[in-house]
């Protein structure tokens, strides 16, 4: 028992002591004071001395925000979401800040097929699907242990059903969740955070520029060289970005 509650004191102390470090309390009353480059100063020091949460970087979010930094802003948003997925608050904050970005890019794919495709991916964590997946085929087996051990009509007929079922919406969950798995460590994305940045057709400085991107339009790395990243948009176009005009999520 001494043992376990060692263990545990250990794997709260960070937590803990990032809740009551002097830094927190300047960021908060900063902020509160409407002092936000003061509170983004305060944010950032904890964030660079290894203290992670969503919160963190959604009230970092917040002050970036007010302080009209949007590509930034979304940036810390992504973040909090990446760790949080399903908080409502991120959700909604990050809506808001998206819909103060310029860049509006067409996707290839057809938007409604690609807005139900992503919120229905991230309307729950990979672990949510998982453990949902684990339910279904717990419930499709039990049930149809009781279609074939039961004697009564009636029984067999709904544990019949109910265990098709059960294995059906297992292979839906299933799919699902490899796909938000697949979407969450597979595809790398990022932020511009510069007010203006120039994709290049090459990874250099003395290339031609394709076109231009403003702060806080979101991207899909391809691969990294260097000090650039190659990136994609949605509507197809590729192009070289210095890794230093972007947070990478």
């Amino acid at each position: 028992m001494r043992t376990r509650l060692l263990i545990l004191m250990i794997v709260l102390l960070p937590a803990l002591s990032g809740a009551n470090h002097p830094l927190l309390r300047t960021a908060e009353k900063a902020y509160d004071e409407k002092k936000y480059r003061l509170a983004i100063e305060s944010y950032e020091k904890l964030v660079n001395e290894g203290y992670t949460s969503y919160q963190l970087y959604y009230n970092l979010g917040n002050a970036y925000f007010r302080n009209n930094q949007i590509g930034k802003a979304i940036y810390n948003y992504e973040l909090a979401r990446k760790i949080e997925p399903d908080d409502e608050d991120v959700r909604i904050n990050l809506a808001i800040a998206a819909s103060r970005t310029i860049d509006k890019i067409d996707s290839k794919e057809n938007f409604f097929i690609s807005a139900v495709k992503s919120n229905v991916l991230s309307s729950l964590s990979t672990a949510s699907w998982a453990w949902l997946s684990v339910f279904s085929i717990f419930t499709g087996c039990v049930l149809f242990f009781v279609y074939f051990s039961s004697t009564r009509l009636a029984v067999r007929r709904v544990a019949f059903i109910g265990g098709v079922a059960g294995i059906v919406f297992f292979v839906i969950s299933y799919l699902l969740g490899y796909s938000a798995t697949r979407a969450k460590y597979d595809n790398k994305f990022a932020i511009i955070l510069s007010r203006e940045a120039k994709i290049m057709n090459e990874p250099t400085s003395s290339a031609t520029s394709k076109f231009g991107l403003h702060e806080g339009t979101k991207v899909q790395v391809v691969r990294s060289n260097g000090e650039w990243l190659l990136i994609k948009l949605d509507n197809g176009n590729e192009g070289w970005l210095k890794l230093s005009e972007v947070g990478v999520i």
